[in-house]
């Protein structure tokens, strides 16, 4: 599989004085109309950039205030924005929204932000906080190493545990009631334990002795979901590993995993965009090099054989 650069995603302003002018961590993807949006995991802001334009992405802040510029500190008090979906119509918010998520894997990961879309996927609403903390501390009990890193909408709210190498952590789709977190998200701001109907483990193999693990994912109009995935050498969600590989695969209507595709360790791929194209899914990608000092870069590759089938 062949994976085409197609820029860095270049600012046109830092997000804080001393920042480089780019987002380095990109975590979550969504493209609607012209827009490309990003979450980056180190970043209190969503980058903003031209689906059909080179030029330099906007900023639109999600949470208040300035984070630490040193690299240590800076990773401790990080929001740990992993997630962006799109929601659809609810409430609110008759063009849908977007919602970004935090980790969870510390206690000021907990919060999530929700944004109101225009018909022309142009944000129209100031960021909305969302407490996650009713939510994830369930999912803690059931998680030795509570890490969310994606999440995609069909039926249900879907969020994507990632896993990494140690031997009691796992992938995980975990199965939230759509309707219910959709009033939650708009009536109380938070998402609690009575949303989760059903938690599937997976186990997408490994690189090295790496697992491969969730990233992102996003879904496809036949129900399947496309994913991303990552063997980084690390026992755990805080500390980051060597990248062994990336991946991307399909797993199907049935929970099945029907595709996989393991990739080398170039780009450490953190969001997902799909389009199908005929028989062929259209994918953009955005990476974390795990170097603040290097940009991130939008990608785009073509998965042939669409519907997958085992």
């Amino acid at each position: 599989m062949q994976l085409n650069r197609l820029r860095h995603l270049d600012l046109l302003e830092p997000t804080e004085a001393g920042r480089p002018l780019f987002l380095a961590a990109a975590s979550g993807l969504v493209s609607i109309g012209d827009y490309l949006y990003v979450v980056a995991d180190d970043e209190n802001h969503l980058g903003i950039f031209l689906r059909n334009q080179p030029t330099p992405g906007r900023l639109f802040r999600l949470l208040k205030g300035d984070l630490p510029d040193h690299p240590k500190e800076r990773k401790a008090h990080k929001p740990d924005f992993e997630v962006l979906t799109l929601l659809p119509t609810f409430g609110h918010y008759p063009n849908g929204a977007l919602l970004a998520l935090g980790s969870g894997s510390k206690k000021h990961r907990h919060r999530g932000v929700l944004l109101g879309l225009a018909a022309d996927g142009a944000i129209n609403t100031s960021p909305l906080i969302i407490d996650l903390s009713p939510l994830y501390e369930k999912l803690a009990e059931h998680f030795a190493d509570l890490n969310i890193e994606g999440a995609f909408v069909d039926a249900y709210l879907n969020l994507l545990q990632r896993g990494n190498k140690a031997v009691d952590s796992q992938n995980a789709c975990i199965r939230l009631d759509l309707a219910q977190a959709l009033t939650a998200l708009t009536e109380r701001q938070s998402l609690g334990s009575e949303l989760v109907l059903a938690i599937h483990s997976y186990d997408l193999g490994a690189v090295a002795g790496v697992p491969l693990c969730f990233t992102d994912a996003t879904t496809l109009p036949d129900g399947s979901w496309i994913f991303s995935a990552a063997a980084e050498a690390t026992d755990n969600s805080y500390a980051d590993g060597e990248l062994m590989a990336a991946a991307l695969g399909v797993i199907n209507t049935q929970g099945e995993l029907v595709n996989l595709t393991v990739l080398d360790n170039r780009y450490k791929i953190e969001g997902v965009s799909a389009k199908v194209e005929g028989n062929s899914v259209h994918l953009l990608l955005v990476t974390d090099a795990d170097d603040p000092n290097q940009a991130a870069v939008l990608l785009e590759t073509h998965l042939n054989g669409y519907p997958f089938h085992t």
